[in-house]
């Protein structure tokens, strides 16, 4: 910042000097200013359109990680529209869930484990009313 004065100064060794003072002035930061502009905004004001429609500003989609196309999740909290990327929020369950998988454990493994069991489960059961719908046809 730059600040000159009209005044009279009185210098240390008691003379006087007229004139103008000038402290010097801060280095002028160029990146700093493009790092302002590419931080985005917090709050945006945007306008509701025809059929519920509004455009997400481009800084806050690039900061959710999103581009136009991409499937989102929109949920309300407290009286307020939450939006979320349907992608990252699949990856931060996954990550979640993944803390509670045990060491070597296949958890496919074990869902086909069940499958396969449920489905012999079904198997014999029709295999049994098959049986017992043969026995029936053949007492008539």
């Amino acid at each position: 910042m730059c600040h000159i004065s009209g005044t009279r100064q009185t210098m240390a060794n008691g003379t006087e000097k007229a004139g103008f003072d000038e402290n010097s002035q801060a280095q002028f930061d160029a990146s700093a200013r493009e790092t302002q502009l590419r931080a985005p905004a917090k709050r945006e004001r945007v306008r509701l359109g025809e059929g519920g429609r509004f455009v997400i500003p481009a800084a806050m989609r690039e900061e959710m990680g999103v581009k136009p196309g991409e499937d989102l999740i929109l949920h309300i909290e407290n009286g307020e529209l939450r939006v979320r990327s349907w992608l990252r929020n699949l990856r931060r369950v996954q990550a979640e869930l993944s803390a509670l998988k045990r060491p070597g454990e296949s958890v496919v493994d074990e869902f086909l484990k069940e499958r396969r069991e449920e489905q012999r489960r079904s198997d014999k059961r029709l295999d049994r009313l098959h049986a017992e719908g043969m026995t029936r046809k053949g007492a008539k």
